[in-house]
């Protein structure tokens, strides 16, 4: 008896590991390499708390990974304060602290260093270019990287596609040959509507990233005995 054909795969990610290699990998920055992300929450949810509120669980679903500015909208119609306000009152906070104490996130940076090894490398950030630049020199890889997008270098943030976009023609690669790796909503719908193939390393609790493939950590052994088999292509 012969058997049924197996349906096709919709990503090449659907095997794991993957016989697909990429022409290049684009990396997130907050709560993916780095645990900012975590940082700037406890930094809202604090600011929220001295003004006597919080956010409701769906609405802080909502804003994780989007743009400052979204966020600062959304805070300060939480605590009734004009937006300026809020937005200088936040980011002058964050921007105190954000080079203090910069933790990796297990398995990023040997990730991040062994892709960049044998393929063009870039970081895709929501974050303005003085913040991200401060988060890639103290993480010790802005040598390491190729290219760097920051929320000033594109049209609209994440979720749009625009920041991957921008990174994967700063590397010379076509989005649909390029990987991308995302921790938050926001970022995955980036990734995937650039055209990317992505994998999600989920780091916030109540994130449910979509993508086609997701793994519990960046330190998986799968990904780094992949990652060891591609050929040099720098």
């Amino acid at each position: 008896m012969s058997s049924q054909p197996s349906a096709p795969l919709l990503s090449p990610l659907d095997q794991w590991p993957p016989a697909w290699a990429p022409r290049a990998v684009i990396f997130d920055c907050d709560g993916l390499l780095v645990d900012t992300e975590g940082q700037w929450i406890a930094l809202q949810d604090e600011y929220l708390a001295r003004h006597g509120t919080s956010l409701d669980p769906a609405t802080r679903r909502a804003i994780t990974g989007r743009a400052a500015d979204l966020v600062v909208l959304t805070l300060a119609e939480a605590v009734g304060k004009d937006p300026v306000q809020v937005g200088e009152e936040l980011l002058a906070a964050h921007r105190e602290h954000i080079g203090e104490l910069l933790t990796p996130i297990p398995g990023a940076l040997e990730t991040l260093r062994a892709v960049a090894a044998v393929r063009p490398v870039a970081v895709a950030s929501n974050s303005p270019r003085d913040m991200l630049e401060t988060k890639l020199t103290g993480l010790g890889i802005a040598e390491v990287i190729d290219a760097s997008i920051a929320i000033e270098d594109v049209a609209a943030p994440k979720p749009a596609p625009d920041m991957y976009l921008a990174a994967a023609r700063a590397l010379g690669a076509d989005p649909v040959d390029c990987l991308g790796f995302e921790d938050s909503e926001t970022g995955a719908e980036a990734a995937l509507a650039a055209g990317l193939q992505l994998i999600a390393v989920p780091s916030i609790p109540g994130q449910d990233p979509r993508s086609p493939r997701r793994l519990d950590s960046l330190a998986d052994p799968v990904l780094a005995e992949w990652i060891a088999g591609w050929e040099m292509r720098r």
